[in-house]
C-alpha cells in the first residue's frame, strides 16, 4: 500500500501484466514436434538434436523423437512405425518404367486394341485369356459359381468373440515372410525382386508377357489365401448374405444416359445451357426410371418409353461414332431392341391413358412422344415421323390446351413441338394432296373452337396489314394456345429466343409461307380448291413479302422470361451463343427469302444466287465441327436445292456428308439425295430450264423433309 492508502504496482506486478498483455495480443505457437519428455511435461522443447537443451538443462532423459504409433488392445512393447512398401528410389525407377512403356500419344490406340482382343474372346466365354500391352493388360478372372440362398429374411448373426493375440517380438519378421508370401503382392509384382536390402531388380517392370507367374499366383491364391483367413479366430465363423436385389436396368444404360445428355441433347439446339428442356425434363425422367429398374422396381409404361427411347438414341449416336465393325453392329443391334422396347411402352401407355383412371401424366406422354420422334429420325422413318407428330398436336389439342394453367415445363414442351412440327411442315408437300379441311373439321367438331390449327396446315384469316398486326401484343391465353403460330401478333413471354436462340417471329414467317404455299398447290392440284381466290392470294403475298423483305432481327438475341441464365453468363458460353444465333438468324432470314420466292411465286433459281452464297456464308460461320442443328439442316436444304455454281453444290454436298457422319441423322442423307436429284433434272434439261424445284422432285418421289 502507498503513503495515500492506495495500492502500489511493483515491478512484478507490472512484468505479469506485460506478460499477459503480450499473451493476449499475440497467441502462442504451438507445434506437435519436440522430445517425448517435454511433450509429456507440457512445456515448450526447442528440438535441438541429439538431446533438447531444456532437458539437459533440468537434468532430465530425453526421451528423443521417436515416434510410436499405440493401438488398443496391444501391447506397446518395443517399436512400431510406418514404413513404405518401397524405397524412394524404387519409386523413382516404377514411375520412370510406367513412363517408358508406352507413348502417351499411343495410350488410346493400346486400350483400343486390347478392348479389341477382349471382344474377339467373347465367343469362348471357358476358355483362359490374357494380354499386355504396354502397362496396360486384361485377364479373364474365374467366376465361382455361387448357391443362391432362399428367403429374403435376414438370420440373426451372432457376434464373432474378438480374442487378444499379443504381438511377439519377432513380429516384423513375421509380417516380412507373410508379405513377401502374399499372393496379391505376388500377383501385382509377380516379375519383381524385391531383397532385404530393399534393391530393386527387374528387366522390365510394365512389359511383363511370361504367364507362368500368372498362372503360379492364380493356383497358389487359393490355398494360401484359405490359410492365413482359417488362422484369424475372427473369420472364422460362416457368415450368410441375404440375396441381391434384381436389378431390371440395361447393362449399358448408364453409358448410354450420359451419352444421350453430352452428345446427343447438343443436336437439339444451338444454344447450350444446362437448363434447356432436355436437362430438366428427359434426362431427370431417364434417370428417375433407371434408379427404379435398378431397385427393382417397375416404373410406369410412359417413364419405360421414355427410358427406352432415350437408350435406343444413345445407340444410334454410338454406332455412327464406332470405327470397328463388330462395334456398329453391337450398337445396331442394342438400338433396334431398345426401339421396340420404348414402341410397345408407348402403345400401352396410350391406351391406359384412354381408360377412365389416368395412368400417366400429361409431361410424360408429351416427353415419349417426342423422344419416339428422335428415334424415327435417326431410323429414317419419314411415315412415322409423321403420326408421332400429329398425335403430339392431338395430344395437345385434347388435353393440353383445355388446361387454364399451364406450367413453365407444359410450355417448354409446347414450344419444341412446334419447333419441330413448323419445320417439317415447311417441306412436306407430298401430303397436300389427299388433305381436305371440310373433312377434318367434320372429324374433330373441337378443331373448330380451338386456336390450333388443322393438321394440313392451312391458312387462317385475319383481318388487317400484316405489319400492323405483328405490332399488337397478344393475351397470354392467345399467346400460349396458338401453338402453330397462325395468328400475327407479339408474345413477350415466348420461350424460342432462350431454348433455340431464334425469334418468334420468324418461325411464324415461316409458317406463314408453309400456308400460303399449301394453299398454292391446292388450288393447282385439286382444281381450285382453296379457300383464297386470286386477289386474296396476291395480297396475301405481297404481304409477307414486304414484312419478310424489311425485317431485321433485334439487338439482343436473348430475351423472354428466361434471359438470366449464370451458368452461361459465368463460363463464357453466352457470348459463344450469341455468336451463333447471330448468324443463324442470319442464315435463315436469307433462306427463308429464297424458300419465300421459289415456293410462292416459283421465279428463276438464277435471281436467287445471291441469296444462296450469302445463305452459305453464314452457315460456314456457324460451323463449330459439331452437329448441325433443324434450322441450319433447314436452311442448307432451300439453298442446296437452288445451287447453280458447282462450287456451291461441292460445298453443300461436303456439308452433308460430314454432318451425317457425325451425327448418324438420316435426315442430312435424305436433304443431299433431294438436292441431288434436283440438280440432275436441271442438269437434263437441254433448254437451259432451271426450273425444275425441290417440292416437285418431293411430290413425284413421295419424299419428305424431318428434323430433330
Amino acid at each position: 500500500m502507498g503513503s495515500d492508502g492506495l495500492p502500489t504496482m511493483t515491478a512484478a506486478t507490472a512484468s505479469r501484466g506485460t506478460k499477459a498483455s503480450s499473451a493476449v495480443s499475440k497467441t502462442r505457437p504451438r507445434s506437435l514436434g519436440g522430445c517425448a519428455t517435454c511433450r509429456s511435461r507440457h512445456v515448450k522443447c526447442d528440438e535441438s538434436r541429439p538431446s533438447c537443451l531444456v532437458c539437459r538443462n533440468l537434468g532430465l532423459t530425453c526421451d528423443k523423437y521417436e515416434i510410436r504409433l499405440v493401438f488398443d488392445a496391444i501391447d506397446t512393447q518395443g517399436s512400431r512405425c510406418r514404413r513404405p512398401l518401397f524405397t524412394e528410389d524404387m519409386r523413382q525407377r516404377m514411375s520412370k518404367e510406367l513412363v517408358d512403356s508406352v507413348n502417351p500419344d499411343d495410350a488410346a490406340t493400346l486400350l483400343l486394341q486390347i478392348d479389341d482382343q477382349c471382344e474377339e474372346q467373347e465367343q469362348h466365354p471357358d476358355s483362359y485369356f490374357d494380354t499386355y500391352l504396354g502397362p496396360f493388360g486384361a485377364f479373364r478372372a474365374p467366376r465361382p459359381e455361387l448357391e443362391p440362398t432362399e428367403g429374403l429374411t435376414c438370420p440373426s448373426i451372432k457376434p464373432p468373440s474378438y480374442q487378444h493375440v499379443p504381438i511377439a517380438d519377432d513380429f516384423n519378421t513375421a509380417f516380412e515372410e507373410a508379405l513377401i508370401n502374399d499372393p496379391l503382392m505376388e500377383c501385382l509384382f509377380g516379375g519383381i525382386d524385391v531383397n532385404a536390402t530393399g534393391d530393386f531388380q527387374t528387366e522390365s517392370f510394365f512389359n511383363i508377357t511370361g504367364t507362368e507367374n500368372h498362372e503360379r499366383s492364380s493356383q497358389q491364391s487359393v490355398t494360401e489365401s484359405s490359410e492365413m483367413l482359417m488362422d484369424l479366430p475372427s473369420l472364422s465363423q460362416h457368415i450368410q448374405y441375404t440375396p441381391t436385389i434384381p436389378n431390371l436396368a440395361p447393362a449399358d444404360a448408364p453409358f448410354l444416359l450420359s451419352v444421350y445428355k453430352s452428345q446427343v441433347v447438343t443436336s437439339f439446339s444451338p444454344v447450350q445451357s444446362t437448363k434447356s428442356p432436355w436437362h430438366i425434363l428427359h434426362v431427370p425422367s431417364a434417370m428417375g426410371t433407371f434408379a427404379q429398374l435398378t431397385m427393382g422396381e417397375q416404373p410406369g409404361n410412359a417413364q419405360l418409353c421414355i427410358f427406352y427411347a432415350i437408350l435406343a438414341t444413345g445407340a444410334y449416336m454410338q454406332r455412327a461414332v464406332s470405327t470397328s465393325q463388330g462395334h456398329r453392329e453391337y450398337w445396331q443391334r442394342q438400338s433396334e431392341s431398345y426401339a421396340v422396347s420404348a414402341q410397345n411402352y408407348l402403345k400401352v401407355a396410350l391406351q391406359d391413358m384412354s381408360a377412365t383412371l389416368k395412368k400417366s401424366k400429361y409431361k410424360d406422354i408429351l416427353i415419349a412422344l417426342m423422344c419416339m420422334n428422335t428415334v424415327f429420325a435417326y431410323q429414317g422413318n419419314e411415315d412415322r415421323i409423321r403420326r408421332c407428330l400429329l398425335d403430339c398436336e392431338n395430344w395437345i389439342r385434347f388435353r393440353g390446351i383445355p388446361k387454364t394453367r399451364k406450367s413453365r415445363k407444359v410450355r417448354l414442351l409446347h414450344h419444341c413441338y412446334v419447333y419441330l412440327r413448323i419445320f417439317y411442315e415447311s417441306t412436306s408437300v407430298s401430303h397436300v394432296r389427299g388433305s381436305s379441311m371440310q373433312q377434318e373439321m367434320n372429324e374433330s367438331p373441337d378443331t373448330i373452337t380451338s386456336v390450333a390449327s388443322s393438321p394440313s396446315f392451312r391458312l387462317r384469316q385475319w383481318e388487317g396489314r400484316l405489319d400492323q398486326r405483328m405490332n399488337e401484343l397478344k393475351e397470354q391465353h392467345l399467346g400460349e394456345n396458338d401453338i402453330h403460330l397462325e395468328i400475327p401478333g407479339r408474345w413477350d413471354s415466348t420461350m424460342y429466343p432462350h431454348v433455340f436462340g431464334m425469334p418468334e417471329t420468324l418461325l411464324f414467317l415461316l409458317s406463314q409461307v408453309t400456308r400460303l404455299g399449301n394453299e398454292r398447290d391446292m388450288s393447282d392440284l385439286d382444281g381450285g380448291s382453296s379457300i383464297l381466290d386470286f386477289r386474296q392470294f396476291s395480297s396475301r403475298a405481297r404481304s409477307l413479302e414486304r414484312y419478310i423483305c424489311t425485317w431485321r432481327p433485334s439487338s439482343s438475341p436473348f430475351h423472354g422470361e428466361d434471359n438470366e441464365d449464370d451458368d452461361l453468363n459465368g463460363n463464357g458460353a453466352f457470348k459463344a451463343n450469341t455468336i451463333l444465333s447471330s448468324h443463324m438468324v442470319l442464315a435463315l432470314h436469307k433462306a427463308l427469302l429464297v424458300f419465300f420466292y421459289r415456293r410462292i411465286y416459283d421465279v428463276d433459281p438464277t435471281i436467287l444466287q445471291d441469296r444462296v452464297w450469302q445463305v452459305q456464308d453464314s452457315l460456314s460461320r456457324c460451323d463449330r465441327g459439331d452437329i448441325p442443328t433443324a434450322p441450319l439442316l433447314w436452311a442448307a436444304f432451300v439453298a442446296a436445292c437452288e445451287a447453280l455454281d458447282p462450287t456451291l453444290r461441292d460445298w453443300f454436298t461436303n456439308w452433308f456428308n460430314r454432318s451425317f457422319k457425325a451425327s448418324g441423322l438420316q435426315n442430312f442423307k435424305f436433304a443431299l439425295n433431294i438436292a441431288k436429284q434436283v440438280w440432275e433434272k436441271q442438269g437434263r434439261s437441254l433448254s437451259s430450264d432451271n426450273s425444275t424445284s425441290w417440292p416437285q422432285v418431293m411430290r413425284d418421289s413421295g419424299m419428305s423433309m424431318f428434323y430433330v
